[in-house]
């Protein structure tokens, strides 16, 4: 805050640091996190930072005080990573003394930013104060962090969820590539009348890169101007979905793509189901490169895989395998296992949107993938062959790639990856429900197109064997054509789709 201005004087600016790792005694200190429990080990400043007012020792820190706002850019890192500055004895110490501290928190998190989270929690004044923390974007949508949004939408009313969808800049933290978001939570009063009200979730199509520019930005958010102003869009979420964990609003900057994968299939219908609920998924990409080595040439045993998701290679729905795979020494018993896994119909584990045609693939022999997932779908009364057939067609629609992005784990939106849970939650048709003719008019639809090259995702518009698939899944399922038409064109202008800033459905 200071070096905006850096000719003011402060008189006692209380800035402290807290000691992480373990000291000669022996004993873990968790850093800051230790005001949780009203034991941090303060720190002097070292001497190059003398010229500024300092805590000497500390002491008169160790406690923290209630705060009106709470603001903070937590440090977040994979939880492999947490603790590579220790050594293994050390890094022991600090484990266990996380499952101390944590041990009676609401949330039973530690080391990562969501612990952050209840450390504001707990130092902000019980009425009439508000926390502000920028997160990975991520937190917003993967499974793993869904308590951790039930905790913060349970205990605050969430004001603002800020997003950027600007591909050159979507993360608002310095010396970090990933997206983020920012929160702005108040402490809210259930005492007062009509219920907490919706939180807005703003997605930027331009982030400011200036601190000038994103004072405009944040008056016309207030104002509720920054629509009109081209800077980016507005959607309101109910709070009962925000206390859910449901914060799915952040993953396009179309309103209009929310609100439609929210019909769609978040909130199913009798003829919607997950994929989860009527295919086997798996297994990961992960395990198969753990288990297998990748080769030019066959083996005896003729293992396949479909291991590269190359824009110029997998064009059509109809696949081919591209590598043989053997099994690492000494790792045969778990290799054939994950090989009885094997499967016709792959969907991707991660994938560059911007360049990429594909969704789901099929191929004319059972494989296993690398930056594949086999998925093995089946239900009573529907012929597994069209089945599959019905599902490969209906992923690669516009109906479909939007269903395979609502719920997205968006560490970078222009290349998204997909967790095995990403997968299965995806909202898929329940031909169970439809009956066995829906199904065999997509599969009718997959025999005419299978081979035929799809246009990359950003000319879907354009793309004359997508606009077929579209209309055989709106024969077929009874959605409005014009309605498929929208999401269509809105999909082709995503920032996260083109990679490039918002433009218009024109640009």
């Amino acid at each position: 805050l200071g070096l905006l201005s850096p000719t003011t004087s402060f008189l006692k600016m209380r800035i402290g640091r807290a000691f992480l790792g373990v000291d000669e005694a022996g004993d873990a200190y968790l850093g800051s996190l230790e005001f949780l429990d009203q034991k941090p080990k303060m720190m002097s400043w070292p001497n190059a930072a003398q010229p500024v007012a300092q805590v000497e020792n500390g002491e008169d820190m160790a406690q923290s005080e209630p705060a009106d706002l709470v603001i903070m850019n937590p440090p977040f890192t994979r939880d492999s990573l947490r603790h590579d500055q220790f050594n293994a004895a050390d890094e022991r110490k600090m484990k266990d003394r996380e499952k101390t501290l944590f041990s009676n928190k609401p949330v039973h998190l530690s080391g990562n930013s969501a612990s952050f989270i209840v450390l504001a929690d707990f130092m902000r004044k019980s009425a009439d104060s508000k926390i502000a923390a920028i997160l990975p974007l991520v937190t917003s949508t993967n499974a793993s962090a869904l308590e951790i949004r039930k905790y913060i939408g349970g205990r605050y009313w969430v004001e603002y969820i800020v997003t950027s969808h600007d591909p050159r800049r979507i993360y608002f933290s310095e010396n970090t590539s990933i997206g983020e978001m920012l929160l702005v939570c108040r402490v809210w009063d259930w005492r007062r009348t009509g219920g907490k009200p919706p939180t807005r979730v703003v997605n930027l199509a331009i982030n400011p890169p200036t601190p000038a520019e994103a004072y405009v930005a944040a008056e016309a958010i207030q104002s509720g101007s920054i629509a009109a102003r081209g800077l980016g869009t507005v959607q309101e979420v109910d709070a009962s979905d925000i206390e859910a964990g449901a914060w799915g609003a952040v993953q396009f900057l179309s309103p209009i793509l929310s609100r439609e994968f929210v019909s769609l299939g978040a909130k199913r219908t009798a003829a919607t189901t997950q994929l989860g609920q009527i295919a086997k998924i798996g297994p990961a990409g992960q395990g198969v490169r753990g288990m297998f080595n990748r080769l030019e040439v066959p083996t005896a045993d003729g293992m396949v895989a479909l291991w590269y998701h190359k824009a110029d290679v997998t064009q059509s729905m109809l696949a081919k395998s591209d590598s043989f795979i053997d099994a690492k020494p000494g790792k045969e018993a778990q290799a054939n296992r994950l090989w009885e896994q094997r499967g016709t119909m792959l969907l991707p584990n991660r994938i560059n949107l911007p360049t990429m045609k594909i969704m789901a693939a099929r191929l004319d022999h059972p494989a296993l993938g690398s930056a594949w997932v086999p998925c093995k779908p089946e239900m009573a009364g529907i012929d597994a062959d069209a089945l599959e057939k019905a599902l490969c067609v209906y992923l690669n629609s516009s109906v479909g790639v939007l269903a395979m992005l609502g719920d997205r784990s968006n560490t970078k939106p222009t290349y998204p990856k997909f967790s095995m849970a990403d997968l299965r939650k995806i909202p898929v048709p329940d031909f169970a429900a439809l009956g066995e003719a829906a199904a065999l008019r997509l599969a009718a639809e997959y025999d005419a197109q299978c081979e035929k090259a799809l246009h990359p995702l950003p000319s879907m518009n354009a793309d004359p064997a997508r606009a077929a698939l579209d209309a055989a899944v709106c024969e077929a399922l009874g959605i409005d054509a014009e309605r498929v038409a929208t999401i269509r064109r809105h999909l082709a202008a995503e920032p996260s789709v083109t990679g490039r800033r918002y433009a218009g459905l024109g640009g």
